[in-house]
């Protein structure tokens, strides 16, 4: 992108509560992130490692092209230049280097499209490790304490956010993550940080000739990222409120997602404010965790049911988690080209609310719990997902089932009310066909009567404890599309 557009986005910005317009994101992200793989002690050479291993495996070539150093590697400030400081014990090329070094790598069929991503906090101090906390050059509190360490912190990015931002567009970051622990967490406060860094990034990507300004991923873990309910005032909320999407491409919703349990809290937050999320502003409801992280909180079903409705919603696809040790079944999950597609499918506008754009919706069930009783409270055992793709003739489809056990199958059904629900006032079409996004072939058809408008239900067996099924629903070929007269 010019470096002409990065400027002109800045003042588009302070005039609408669009999405960030600086050209990055205008699909999910996809990479990724060494937090849940190496939390705070991350090194250079396992991010070579793990860059050389996204390309021989295939995934590069699948889109996961981003290579994020998350927290662990800014130690502390030069004294004299105030400049950031990597660990030169872990990363002792320096950050400008590793960045040229990913830069160079070179994906079979698609050439030099390797990104390099870093990390910082907008607080007085990063949300840090006891390990981490030990490597970092602050001086103690107070030196004569029987435990000098004690009260240690790694230092933040608070009032150097433009310093900072040079640093790291200099450093050649193409994505920078911005954290929010010793930050202020008043959303007033939180905002006026974040747009600080927002348009330190603009502005660093000008002054550097680059001609794309950086991708922000916002981490603040926060609902307010989502607009203001109906009892608010325009007097109560910050200036130039807009939610996440006027602040950065990605913005998280919700706390760490380190499990399943987690991952269905994640889930139900993005029911409740994913309406906004849209192209260049995507709703972050957390990484990729993998059937096996350094939490162990994740089962293979479950794995796949987060790919799915991260798909369907959708939403950044960040793998974190050891790829140099995983499992086939893990390299099989993130290899689905059917389900990927989903995710990059370009998101429609013409929604009513929200964003305006026609992002995937919760269309049948509850908030999810896990565990959960189906007897007592059923709609929070199951859940169906769906969003219309840019063909104009087909949706994506997600059934959930947390109820019991992986080896215990719950049939799980869209309705014809949930069709309705996912139609939005479309008239459909006659017949469509079903396809199953992990078997990869055609599993039922559903038939519809065009007037008045009464489409049959579809229900699947789908395991329980977290797993899924993924289908593909597309109108039969010569029939009216699904989406005509849609809004």
């Amino acid at each position: 992108m010019p470096a002409t557009k990065v400027l002109a986005s800045l003042g588009l910005l302070a005039a609408t509560t669009n999405a960030l317009d600086n050209g990055q994101g205008l699909t999910p992200q996809m990479g990724y992130s060494s937090w849940n793989d190496c939390a705070s002690a991350v090194t250079e050479e396992h991010i070579k490692a793990t860059a050389s291993y996204m390309i021989s495996s295939g995934l590069a070539a699948k889109g996961f092209t981003f290579v994020n150093v998350d927290e662990g590697w800014f130690i502390g400030r030069d004294a004299k230049t105030l400049d950031m400081i990597a660990d030169p014990k872990f990363f002792p090329s320096g950050m400008a280097a590793l960045g040229a070094w990913v830069h160079n790598l070179t994906v079979p069929g698609k050439g030099k499209v390797m990104r390099y991503g870093l990390y910082t906090s907008r607080g007085e101090q990063q949300c840090d490790t006891p390990e981490y906390r030990e490597r970092c050059m602050h001086t103690p509190p107070n030196p004569t304490a029987p435990n000098p360490t004690s009260g240690w912190t790694c230092e933040g990015s608070h009032g150097y956010e433009k310093r900072d931002a040079a640093w790291l567009v200099k450093a050649g970051a193409d994505y920078v993550k911005v954290d929010s622990c010793g930050g202020d967490q008043t959303h007033s406060v939180a905002f006026s940080d974040y747009a600080k860094w927002r348009d330190a990034f603009n502005a660093s990507a000008i002054a550097a000739g680059r001609q794309e300004s950086v991708f922000f991923s916002v981490c603040g873990w926060k609902q307010w990222y989502g607009p203001p309910d109906a009892a608010a005032t325009s007097a109560q909320l910050p200036a130039g409120f807009g939610g996440g999407p006027s602040l950065g491409n990605s913005y998280r919703i919700h706390d760490d997602g380190g499990s399943w349990a987690a991952l269905s809290g994640c889930t139900n937050t993005i029911a409740a404010i994913g309406q906004w999320s849209q192209p260049g502003g995507w709703a972050d409801p957390d990484l990729l965790i993998g059937p096996s992280d350094a939490k162990n909180g994740q089962s293979d079903a479950q794995a796949r049911t987060q790919l799915n409705l991260w798909s369907v919603f959708p939403a950044p696809l960040l793998i974190s988690q050891n790829v140099l040790n995983w499992s086939r079944f893990a390299l099989e999950t993130y290899s689905n080209i059917e389900v990927l597609a989903i995710n990059q499918d370009p998101v429609q506008p013409g929604a009513k609310g929200g964003s305006g754009y026609k992002v995937g919706k919760r269309l049948a069930g509850s908030d999810l719990a896990l565990p959960c009783n189906a007897s007592s409270s059923p709609q929070s055992c199951f859940n169906v997902w769906g969003r219309p793709l840019s063909d104009g003739k087909s949706f994506a489809l997600a059934f959930v089932n947390n109820q019991g056990t992986n080896a215990t199958a719950s049939t799980v059904e869209c309705t014809h009310e949930c069709f309705v629900n996912l139609l939005s006032g479309a008239h459909p079409a006659a017949n469509y066909i079903i396809r199953d996004l992990w078997l990869h072939e055609q599993v039922g058809t559903i038939s519809c009567s065009t007037n008045p408008g009464h489409c049959d239900g579809w229900s699947a067996s789908v395991p329980g404890g977290g797993g899924s099924r993924m289908f593909k629903v597309t109108a039969v070929a010569g029939q009216a599309s699904v989406f005509t007269n849609a809004v």
